[in-house]
């Protein structure tokens, strides 16, 4: 028989774990040498933003849903995002994942959220993955891509320089946003 719980600090080690070894899954490598520990500790001592849930049979940990809360004016207010959801191969298509989902979703529930979210990865990967099949199934709905931006090591070199000029933005852009600046510094000053 499968149980859910909530993780907490204890089970940094086991969470440590699970998500490096969904990542390795993914193709991401050796991540378990790579995921620190104490930035999952970290994390999960984030307790109003971070959330999750561990799936066990018996003792043994056997899946992860990891949640975090945002906001949006678009969502009306806080909604919640599923940033990892592993299950081990054995366990798969068993009933672990649809499990964890719902306990999300009660949660989700709770704090108030206005909807759950997930990312799914680029299409056509995507809808030949099972997990599309698990999140419709679930009651989820396609809302479009997801586009991101990385912000490790840039953060430092833009904050040092305090420049648009060195970021990736084209020149079109550049304009744009030093416009927005401008703009913005008038509207405070007025």
């Amino acid at each position: 028989m499968v149980t859910t719980r909530e993780v907490s600090l204890d089970d940094t080690e086991t969470v440590t774990q699970m998500v490096g070894a969904m990542l390795a899954e993914l193709g991401a490598g050796d991540v378990q040498g790579c995921l620190e520990t104490q930035l999952v500790a970290n994390l999960l001592a984030m307790k109003e933003r971070i959330s999750g849930f561990l799936a066990f049979i018996e003792e043994c940990p056997v899946g992860i849903i990891m949640l975090s809360e945002s906001a949006s004016l678009f969502a009306r207010g806080t909604y919640g995002i599923i940033t990892e959801l592993y299950v081990v191969p054995d366990q798969r298509s068993s009933g672990v994942a649809m499990g964890l989902i719902e306990a999300a979703v009660s949660l989700g529930t709770v704090k108030g959220w206005g909807q759950l979210e997930v990312g799914a990865p680029k299409q056509p990967v995507w809808s030949r993955s099972p997990n599309s099949a698990l999140y419709l199934k679930a009651g989820f709905a396609e809302i479009g891509p997801r586009l991101k931006l990385q912000l490790h090591g840039q953060a430092s070199s833009r904050a040092q320089s305090n420049s648009v000029s060195r970021s990736r933005l084209n020149s079109r852009q550049r304009r744009a946003l030093r416009r927005y600046v401008a703009d913005s510094s008038a509207a405070r000053i007025a």
